[in-house]
């Protein structure tokens, strides 16, 4: 089917432009002037000055709604993929965490052949968030692994090519093979849970380190000297590397607000909008137990708590993040589409089709209300998969 959105706003990776746009076999073929003409076979499909906005990519989803991914519940991904569009979704990773050895592999293999079965959103592969941590963080202890290539192979294997990020500690000991490792087979690999020492950062990026997962959480800082000098912390050692994408959970409650403003004076290329969602994120408020032994509570619009106030993921939605990024951090729609979509894509080595709205990629979009940042409908490969209700 060919289209022709009329009298949108696009938000595009250089602006919001006031353009047509057109989309043939699911991808994007043209961005016209309104006033520009197009062969008479493009039905018109009429936007009525709403968005058009890149799909949102979730590099970091540990679950949503009623499942939780470590579960590998039948469908628990396929139905996850098609509530997401609601969300404005068109790619996500399900995401698992730190998980007991003997289980590990089953997981990784049960996931990769639910990822399979997504319907709706694209579930792009898998991100492993650990073993191989410094600081476990909500994690089970119990359940931290040291690096190796040995390991790299058993998760690479158990994924079945599946396997699209990894999560580690680069100060332990094998970290190197492992990461390298798994660069072979071009997984992205996001330094978090660490202590690393900050003179160090640059050694570690130069291993294959291109992101980092949820800036600023589960990452000390150090103590002031008696010089009156401020301490160079692993958090600042991030911010220098000028290739490294940073992950941030943009709910004003993982991360202060201020730091949120100074990550988002970075260039548009080093910011991405992660969730961290937890299991019912974008459903009811309700308490569940995350591992044997360790209850949580997920309410809508707040952070994941333990019984004791510990953090533990977030109940938010990625177009939740969206707002907030635009509303709390005063970012624009440009802005906001490299952190939701064409950061992530590029992260995952997939911006050649994914992440924003250009001549040659994949058709994927939401249609947003121009006043509310809303989604009223979401487009895959140019196939209309979710429209809200009248």
């Amino acid at each position: 089917m060919k289209q022709r959105w009329r009298n949108a706003t696009l938000v595009t990776p250089t602006g919001a432009v006031e353009r047509d746009l057109l989309v043939e076999a699911g991808r994007i073929v043209g961005i016209l002037g309104r006033e520009d003409s197009s062969s008479e076979d493009f039905r018109s499909e009429a936007a009525d000055g709403k968005l058009l906005y890149p799909g949102i990519i979730d590099l970091l989803q540990h679950g949503f709604d009623v499942h939780l991914y470590n579960d590998v519940v039948p469908d628990g991904v396929a139905d996850n993929s098609l509530l997401l569009l609601r969300r404005g979704v068109t790619g996500f990773l399900p995401s698992i965490s730190c998980l007991p050895p003997p289980t590990m592999e089953g997981v990784l293999s049960g996931l990769s052949a639910e990822v399979a079965k997504a319907r709706g959103a694209r579930a792009l592969g898998i991100h492993s968030e650990g073993p191989c941590f410094a600081l476990p963080g909500a994690h089970n202890l119990a359940n931290i692994q040291m690096p190796s290539v040995e390991l790299a192979e058993r998760m690479l294997a158990a994924a079945d090519g599946r396997l699209k990020a990894v999560t580690v500690a680069p100060e332990l000991p094998g970290a190197e093979g492992f990461i390298k490792r798994l660069k072979q087979d071009r997984v992205s690999i996001h330094l978090g849970h660490s202590q690393a020492g900050p003179e160090d950062v640059s050694r570690y990026v130069s291993w294959g380190i291109d992101a980092v997962t949820h800036m600023y959480n589960v990452m000390p800082t150090l103590s002031p000297g008696n010089m009156g000098l401020h301490t160079f912390s692993l958090p600042d050692a991030l911010m220098a590397e000028r290739h490294l994408a940073l992950g941030l959970i943009c709910d004003g409650i993982h991360v202060h607000p201020k730091l949120m403003q100074i990550l988002a004076q970075l260039p548009e290329d080093r910011v991405f909008l992660e969730t961290d969602a937890n299991k019912f994120a974008g459903a009811v408020e309700t308490e569940f137990e995350f591992y044997p032994g360790y209850w949580v509570r997920s309410a809508p619009g707040k952070a994941v708590l333990d019984r004791n106030g510990g953090l533990c993921g977030s109940s938010l939605t990625p177009d939740e993040a969206m707002r907030n990024y635009i509303r709390i951090v005063g970012a624009d729609l440009t802005r906001a589409a490299h952190a939701t979509s064409l950061v992530p894509a590029r992260v995952l080595g997939m911006d050649k089709d994914l992440g924003s709205l250009e001549v040659g990629k994949l058709a994927d979009f939401a249609v947003l209300d121009p006043l509310s940042l809303e989604v009223e409908q979401t487009y895959v490969g140019g196939e209309a998969l979710y429209r809200r209700a009248a």
